[in-house]
């Protein structure tokens, strides 16, 4: 039987319950679970669903991850037939941590389910189990920042590039409720990035693209934009968008406290 997870179960119930067993006069994060997009062929990447309602949940965070042989050949197999799928993972109920344990490296491999996909529908819904119980082995944290309710959103939209080899992603930066959950694959990388910054991940303005606009869909229409390189104007380039392709987009599964985009 194909086994279909409804948000409110994998996702509300615990962010309910970790909640619950969190005292309000607490700074400290408590183990939980952390839905995740799988991207990537050669070099797979996770990237950590946020919350800014639910403290546990504050970051947003981009890892380059590992599977095991069997795993990685068939999830390349699916991830070349489904380009544009939003593959996702969890990590398992009882193999639960906090993601600050993932930065400082206390942990460096948990157990997960990985779904066939994911949907918005029903306020979020994974796909069909394809695998359980699978060892996912953090090789390096590339995207990691709680968001931090003191800093205003940027004037206009930045993009957090990162990547490896031929390989390039780009995740909408996410500053304040209200915002949006954007992730996408380019189809080349950009000639002005050095291995080591697309390894490292890399911030990027897009010139005339103001933030405050939350649409429902990728505001990113355009093949080409005038980026400034960490917001440096004396830095500019140009971003090429050409071939690229949206794996998911989101205002809800419990990003903002209020889905602008629910009906």
């Amino acid at each position: 039987m194909i086994r279909v997870f409804s948000i409110n179960v994998v996702l509300s119930l615990f962010a309910m319950v970790s909640l619950a067993q969190t005292p309000a006069s607490t700074t400290a994060d408590h183990p939980g679970n952390h839905g995740m997009f799988i991207v990537g062929e050669d070099n797979l990447f996770v990237i950590h669903m946020p919350m800014f309602t639910n403290g546990m949940h504050m970051y947003q965070m981009a890892l380059r991850v590992s599977l095991p042989a069997e795993q990685t050949s068939r999830y390349q197999a699916l991830r070349q037939a489904n380009p544009q799928k939003a593959f996702n993972l969890i990590n398992i109920g009882n193999n639960r941590f906090t993601l600050p344990e993932v930065k400082s490296r206390s942990v460096t491999q948990f157990a997960a389910t990985i779904f066939d996909g994911y949907s918005n529908e029903g306020g979020g819904t994974p796909g069909a189990v394809l695998w359980d119980n699978v060892p996912v082995t953090i090789e390096d944290v590339v995207v990691f920042r709680h968001f931090n309710f003191s800093i205003e959103s940027p004037e206009n939209l930045n993009y957090v590039i990162f990547g490896s080899g031929d390989e390039a992603f780009m995740i909408h930066y996410m500053a304040r409720d209200p915002s949006f959950q954007h992730i996408m694959a380019l189809g080349a990388v950009p000639d002005w990035l050095s291995a080591d910054q697309l390894l490292g991940g890399v911030t990027v303005e897009l010139q005339g693209m103001p933030s405050g606009q939350i649409g429902c869909a990728s505001p990113l229409l355009a093949d080409t934009y005038l980026v400034n390189f960490e917001g440096r104007s004396d830095l500019s380039e140009t971003l090429d968008l050409t071939g690229a392709l949206t794996i998911w987009y989101s205002t809800g599964n419990l990003l903002n406290a209020s889905d602008p985009c629910s009906q």
